[in-house]
């Protein structure tokens, strides 16, 4: 009779998992999406897709420069600005890593300082880079609540052949 009762433990123990791991997966499939959706959204210049990605109430953070944006609007002109200064910007996904709320992506981008950034005071120089860099999501409701992007600052200046 014990032995009937620790089979049933352990059949409805592995139901619960079995259950528990696909929606985990499922989960994690979902944030995949989303995140190949953010790098998409760069690639093909479609701010309004980027920031469509965004709840209502989000953070984007640019650690390099320090700059954050905490809602919408700031995002998408974030997102105009960085994208006019290299017009032929593209990202390549390395890896994603998700979890039920979280996600990092490492990613390069590549792209050709032909406009700079002014306001900056970063002039074109007409050169290639590419630069790597991550980015760190925490996500709900199938949105991305906070992002941060982590790359190096230097290696972007001389990169873009501006230091």
């Amino acid at each position: 009779m014990k032995t009937k009762k620790n089979i049933s433990i352990l059949f409805i123990t592995l139901v619960f998992f079995i259950f528990g791991c696909s929606e985990t997966s499922k989960k994690n499939s979902e944030n995949e999406a989303l995140v190949k959706s953010f790098m998409e959204s760069w690639s093909m210049h479609d701010v309004d897709k980027l920031v469509s990605l965004f709840s209502d109430s989000c953070l984007y953070e640019e650690v390099a420069s320090g700059r954050k944006y905490s809602d919408k609007q700031g995002i998408a002109n974030y997102a105009k600005s960085t994208l006019s200064g290299v017009p032929d910007s593209k990202f390549e996904i390395i890896s994603i890593i998700t979890s039920d709320s979280m996600a990092v992506v490492e990613w390069i981008w590549k792209g050709t300082n032909s406009v700079g950034w002014p306001s900056l005071k970063i002039p074109a120089t007409n050169k290639y880079f590419e630069i790597r860099g991550v980015s760190v999501m925490a996500i709900e409701a199938n949105h991305i609540k906070r992002n941060s992007d982590y790359w190096d600052w230097n290696t972007f200046i001389k990169g873009i052949g501006a230091e």
